[in-house]
């Protein structure tokens, strides 16, 4: 940095050049004619070929597919509702039979061959 007068003077031309600019272009490009003659130069607003025009179409086909899923789903449900109902049927039937099947080897006095086949019931 130049000190004295000098420096003064060149610190000075600096500032008025960093203030003065972005008013100039601030004031130049407000206008809204050259704010139209720059965006058709350089082409800022480019707009596509063929704009969508389905759109209503595309907003039904997407309500419909979500009925279907909707559908599905609850198809789903039922089918995973009835598969634990027969497992819980087949369960509380093979329970049953193995009660049957204890009460008829105590009665013929046979004991199952450890306590843990009796216990995992797979006598």
């Amino acid at each position: 940095m130049v000190h004295g007068r000098q420096g003064f003077k060149l610190e000075a031309f600096k500032f008025g050049i960093y203030i003065f600019i972005p008013i100039a272009a601030s004031i130049g490009f407000n206008n809204p004619t050259v704010q139209q003659v720059c965006a058709d130069y350089f082409q800022f607003l480019k707009y596509p070929a063929s704009p969508n025009t389905r759109l209503k179409e595309e907003f039904e086909d997407m309500v419909r597919k979500r009925e279907l899923e909707r559908e599905q789903r609850k198809k789903y449900m039922n089918q995973l509702r009835e598969l634990n109902e027969n497992a819980e049927r087949s369960n509380a039937t093979r329970v049953n039979s193995d009660e049957v099947r204890d009460d008829k080897n105590q009665q013929q006095g046979q004991r199952s061959n450890s306590w843990f086949r009796r216990w995992w019931k797979f006598t």
